[in-house]
């Protein structure tokens, strides 16, 4: 069985220049899905969540894996409230938690790929 191709949205050069969270979002989000994770996140949680929730929850059961993901802009900066609620969730040592950027690409697919 042929491995999936991944789709031309994670390979362009640009990525590290989107003008916007949600697409980097959006890629992040997609590119999960297609490798086993289930993705939970709200659409602009600063109205709907606790302030500093990150943006996306997601785990994997085929490796047991939960993960919270904050995501910022190249030059996007991390709230006080992102960094008290991260720092929580580190704490916990029961999930993995990150902060990516989109010139963070590659690591992306290395944490969150399917490890083979």
């Amino acid at each position: 069985m042929t491995p999936k191709k991944q789709p031309e949205l994670f390979t362009g050069k640009d990525l590290a220049n989107l003008e916007l969270e949600r697409d980097f979002q959006r890629r992040v989000e997609e590119f999960m899905r297609i490798n086993g994770w289930t993705v939970y996140s709200i659409p602009d949680s600063r109205r709907v969540t606790l302030a500093g929730y990150p943006d996306i929850t997601a785990w994997r059961v085929e490796d047991k894996r939960l993960v919270f993901i904050e995501l910022k802009r190249e030059k996007g900066r991390v709230s006080l409230a992102q960094e008290v609620i991260l720092d929580e969730l580190r704490q916990l040592g029961v999930a993995e938690v990150y902060v990516f950027r989109p010139s963070d690409w590659d690591e992306i697919v290395a944490r969150l790929g399917r490890r083979r």
